[in-house]
């Protein structure tokens, strides 16, 4: 009781699709973080399209309004994220597209936030403060209504109350450097040290093929079967991404070994650099890889 009175101190009340009282915490991405086990997800959100469950239109940094106490809000491309007091408190968690369907048969789409835990700071005020940290299980603290067809969302206000209201920093230019992102962008040769991709056309899609040499004589091989998201910019496969660890002796023979063949993985590119997100292991997490000149 007395850390969730410290937790108050930070982050408001709000009503968020019926659950009074939650408190705003979290981002999870459906179309690029893992959905925790934690989160039940219902038929209608599991059958949205990409375009639809993309969180990229929110992707960026967020100040809250008309509060003193404000918060800012990181929305990262994986879809996770950070909410930051001012006296340092923070909450982080993961962001995900959910589906309300209404009795005529029509839904509406909500950014839906879900925490994880965070850090609190206790005993502020005196001579010696100190962070608390604490874990939540993926509760839900507050819902956005997601605007329909909307490239870039630059307002977000909680359920049907408006009770929590946060902006799109002016500074952020997240969107600014994605507008005139093309597919065509995508293609080529990639590399970031042992690392290299290859971005081609396939039939209908794209598709992209990774190579990560441990050394000379093995390594592993990412093929990605992707489509192009022309709402955010980006590259995505969905669940049907291949790994081979392959061996190679000095006879010239070698081995190859399927280690997965329901792999997912997101590819955006901004300021010139591509980032590979693999929700499968996290493999690429920090790569950013550089264009090979033709």
């Amino acid at each position: 009781m007395i850390l969730y009175e410290k937790i108050r101190k930070c982050i408001r009340p709000a009503l968020a699709l019926g659950f009074a009282g939650c408190l705003f915490g979290g981002v999870a991405a459906a179309e690029s973080a893992p959905i925790p086990p934690e989160i039940v997800v219902t038929a209608a959100t599991k059958a949205l399209t990409a375009a639809e469950s993309s969180i990229q239109p929110i992707a960026g940094t967020w100040y809250e309004a008309d509060v003193p106490n404000a918060r800012m809000l990181t929305i990262y491309a994986d879809g996770k994220y950070e909410a930051v007091c001012k006296n340092g408190s923070k909450s982080f968690g993961v962001v995900m597209v959910t589906a309300e369907v209404h009795p005529d048969g029509s839904k509406s789409l909500w950014y839906s936030f879900y925490e994880e835990g965070g850090l609190n700071l206790e005993d502020e005020g005196t001579a010696s403060p100190w962070f608390s940290v604490y874990k939540s299980a993926f509760a839900l603290r507050a819902a956005f209504p997601k605007e329909k067809n909307a490239a870039v969302q630059t307002d977000l206000r909680s359920g049907h109350d408006g009770a929590i209201h946060f902006m799109r920093d002016p500074k952020d230019v997240y969107h600014a450097t994605s507008k005139n992102v093309k597919a065509e962008d995508y293609l080529g040769v990639w590399a970031y040290g042992r690392c290299y991709a290859t971005i081609s056309r396939d039939k209908e899609g794209y598709r992209v093929e990774l190579q990560w040499a441990n050394s000379a004589a093995e390594g592993s091989r990412w093929i990605y079967p992707c489509t192009y998201n022309s709402y955010s910019g980006l590259m995505f496969s969905n669940n049907d991404g291949t790994r081979i660890d392959y061996i190679y002796t000095d006879d010239g023979s070698g081995t190859d070994n399927t280690v997965y063949d329901d792999g997912k993985a997101f590819f955006i590119l901004r300021d010139g650099k591509l980032t590979w997100l693999d929700t499968k292991e996290n493999t690429g997490d920090g790569l950013e890889l550089r264009k090979i000149p033709q």
